[in-house]
């Protein structure tokens, strides 16, 4: 044993029995919903459902831009402050509705990425055709203009739920 400790320096520290989350996917719910809004009205100011024409995407911001406007606005508990990342983890974590590229923030147009190709995987867990209509489409529910999909993976609306089963 004291091989081990002269080997590595002599200190040996024991891992904690609990290991502790700070990835931002336990931060509160409520509180991951008001940033998601919060972030997404502020790119979505400019954006009215009574605009004819091209589904619009909004604007982009930087992402140091949109935390001062989220701080501004969105009242933090602790728990966020103690998660690793913060504000920007938690809108990669909604990468349904934000792409984040080189410290920009925008919502995201899935029409930009429909022609990539998608691995084929057979857990169930990924299989995106045994998770269809099993969420609600923020799109839908939250943007101004509604989806731009054509074939939409998520429910629009209560009706096209679907109850999954495991």
């Amino acid at each position: 044993s004291s091989g081990i400790n002269a080997e590595y320096g002599g200190t040996i520290v024991e891992r904690k029995r609990e290991i502790v989350v700070t990835n931002g996917t336990k931060v509160d719910r409520e509180l991951c919903e008001r940033i998601v809004q919060c972030a997404a009205s502020y790119l979505l100011r400019n954006v009215s459902d009574e605009q004819k024409g091209e589904w619009s995407a909004g604007e982009s911001a930087s992402f140091a831009e949109l935390v001062s406007h989220i701080k501004d606005r969105v009242e933090f508990s602790e728990e966020l402050k103690q998660q690793d990342g913060g504000i920007q983890t938690i809108l990669k974590n909604c990468h349904q509705v934000f792409q984040i590229r080189q410290g920009i923030v925008s919502i995201r147009d899935w029409r930009m990425g429909a022609g990539r190709k998608r691995r084929a995987v057979a857990n169930r867990k990924y299989d995106r055709t045994a998770l269809a209509k099993t969420k609600l489409c923020w799109f839908h529910e939250h943007h101004p203009q509604g989806c731009n999909m054509d074939e939409c993976m998520y429910a629009h609306g209560d009706a096209e739920l679907v109850n999954l089963m495991m």
